[in-house]
């Protein structure tokens, strides 16, 4: 079994099982959004260790809720998916850079 592993933004991880085509989400924070498009609108996770799970056409969620358009508090919950999008990508972005430096500064020491 190779199960790939990948952080989202949010403090959410992704679970991929390659065999069985399974994806789990995991919520790695207090609380979570993610849009997830195999629950039509943003799984909302309500504490740390609930989990989504997608297998083919089955859905599964434990300590979870489904937002879709016109629920009160999904337009709150997009605001903090588009932060959470925007702060990962600038650790990520600050990482490289990071990384980057260090590969100058190696360079410049040849």
């Amino acid at each position: 079994m190779t199960v790939s592993v990948t952080r989202k933004p949010g403090g959410i991880t992704q679970l991929f099982n390659t065999e069985t085509g399974r994806v789990t989400y995991k919520c790695k924070a207090d609380s979570s959004y993610m849009l997830i498009e195999a629950f039509g609108g943003i799984v909302q996770f309500n504490q740390k260790g609930a989990i989504a799970t997608v297998t083919g056409h089955i859905t599964s969620m434990e300590s979870c809720d489904v937002l879709k358009k016109g629920h009160p508090n999904y337009r709150e919950a997009l605001n903090a998916i588009i932060s959470a999008h925007k702060e990962f990508a600038q650790n990520v972005s600050d990482l490289y850079q990071k990384e980057i430096k260090e590969l100058e500064n190696k360079l410049a020491d040849i």
